[in-house]
């Protein structure tokens, strides 16, 4: 079991993860957008469009305008993801001393590592809370039920598990995992060495949580959970300047549209209707 979720899985996960996300992108970069579907008032701008596609993908525009219950709570879910994720990287990369790196505020190493453990604890408990939240509203509010397929419920249930076992091993002494560990772990897999005599891997919360880490990345490009790129794109298609007719609308004469100033670009791009 080690030697397959330690040693093996890692560089099958990567390679999966990899080659489905720039399939994934590169399907959605071919496809012809035909007809305007951009959504009034038209955004003049690509530095407009760009403030637009921001303020939905880091605060949620749409979704406080409509529903602020459930704003507050994707907003924290995804907030902590966010800082959970980047804690990670950040924090096992430099070995939790990454705040004293910063020049002037006189943080020592040990300050840092405390800080490190302090941040990952309250988002790692953030994460929880906006997850079993979002759950919580799946089961009890009839307007969502009505729209809540069962992926929608195992996929948070999915990720409060993979969670939980992550703040059982920051919480809990006895299944603590300390950075050095990982780093050297990590650097071992980046330089295809041999793993599976690594202490870290004696550790069954360890390997639960990683092995659920890993299933998630498999799957990642091919599930709903792509809204993280799929976003991007679907605003930039309602949000992008408006032009007129649409690039690559059918039966439109692609020359005359453009020497008549009516919104064609110039070159290629236009005439193969991308």
């Amino acid at each position: 079991m080690k030697l397959l979720i330690g040693q093996i899985l890692p560089y099958i996960t990567v390679t999966l993860f990899t080659l489905g996300i720039l399939y994934r992108l590169g399907r959605w970069a071919g496809a012809r957008i035909v007809h305007n579907i951009t959504l009034s008032p038209w955004l003049q701008t690509n530095g407009q469009v760009a403030v637009r596609i921001g303020s939905e993908a880091f605060l949620f525009r749409n979704l406080f305008r409509f529903d602020k219950a459930l704003w507050a709570g994707a907003l924290l879910m995804h907030f902590a993801l966010l800082n959970v994720l980047g804690g990670h990287i950040v924090g096992f990369g430099f070995l939790g001393e990454q705040f004293a790196l910063i020049p002037g505020l006189g943080i020592t190493p040990e300050l840092s590592r405390e800080l490190s453990d302090l941040l990952g604890s309250i988002m790692g408990i953030a994460l929880f809370v906006g997850l079993l939240y979002l759950l919580i509203r799946r089961f009890t509010l009839e307007k969502v039920k009505l729209v809540t397929k069962p992926s929608d419920n195992l996929w948070l249930i999915y990720l409060l598990v993979l969670v939980g076992i992550g703040n059982i091993m920051r919480f809990i002494p006895a299944f603590h995992i300390e950075y050095e560990m990982v780093f050297d772990y990590i650097a071992a897999l980046i330089m295809f060495q041999p793993v599976v005599h690594m202490e870290i891997l004696n550790s069954g919360f360890f390997l639960a949580h990683y092995l659920l880490v890993q299933v998630l990345l498999i799957v990642f490009p091919f599930s709903k959970l792509m809204h993280l790129f799929g976003m991007f794109a679907e605003r930039y298609i309602v949000n992008r300047v408006y032009h007129d007719p649409a690039p690559g609308l059918p039966n439109v004469d692609v020359a005359a549209a453009r020497k008549a100033g009516l919104g064609v670009p110039a070159g290629d791009a236009a005439e193969e209707g991308v």
